[in-house]
C-alpha cells in the first residue's frame, strides 16, 4: 500500500515534536506501547524505527511481527494546542541487525549521536492506514 505524502509529511513532522509511538503485542496478547526517537521512510510502502532500547517491543516483535505506529501533530490554536493532524499506520515488521541498509543507518545515527545504539532496525510494511485525529473522522481507514 503506498503511503500518501501528506501522511508521511505529518509523520516527519511529529518526529521532531517527539509524538511518535509503537505498539506491539505478546504472542499471549499482552500490549505494549514505546515512544520512537528515529522514522524514515524506505520507499513508498515501507517504514523503518530503529532499536536503541527496544526491550518488551524487541521481544513482542520476535513473537507478533503486526505493529502499529502512531503519531500526531499538533498546533497552537487560540492560546492552547489542538491536534492539526493524526494517523496510525498498521503493518507487519521485519527486523534486521545486519545488512547493507543496517550499517547506512547506523552510520548515520552515530555520526550524530555516537553515545545512542542502533541495535537493529525495524522495516515496516504498511498495510493500513487509519485517521486518529479527534473529529467525524476518527478511527475510520482512509487507505
Amino acid at each position: 500500500m503506498k503511503i500518501p505524502q501528506y501522511v508521511k509529511e505529518v509523520l516527519e513532522a511529529v518526529q521532531k515534536e517527539r509524538r511518535l509511538v509503537v505498539a506491539t503485542s505478546s504472542k499471549s496478547a499482552v500490549p505494549n506501547a514505546a515512544p520512537i526517537g528515529i522514522l524514515r521512510f524506505v520507499d513508498d510502502e515501507t517504514l523503518l524505527i530503529v532499536d536503541n532500547y527496544f526491550l518488551k517491543t524487541g521481544n513482542n516483535l520476535k513473537k507478533n511481527p503486526y505493529v502499529a505506529i502512531s503519531g500526531w501533530h499538533m498546533e497552537e490554536k487560540e492560546g492552547s494546542l489542538s491536534t492539526k493532524a493524526a494517523y496510525q499506520l498498521k503493518g507487519q515488521a521485519r527486523v534486521e541487525s545486519s545488512g547493507d541498509l543496517y550499517e547506512r543507518v547506523k552510520a548515520e545515527i552515530k555520526s550524530k549521536r555516537p553515545d545512542l545504539p542502533v541495535r537493529a532496525i525495524v522495516l515496516i510494511k504498511v498495510e493500513e492506514i487509519y485517521d486518529v485525529k479527534p473529529g467525524p473522522n476518527a478511527g475510520k481507514r482512509i487507505v
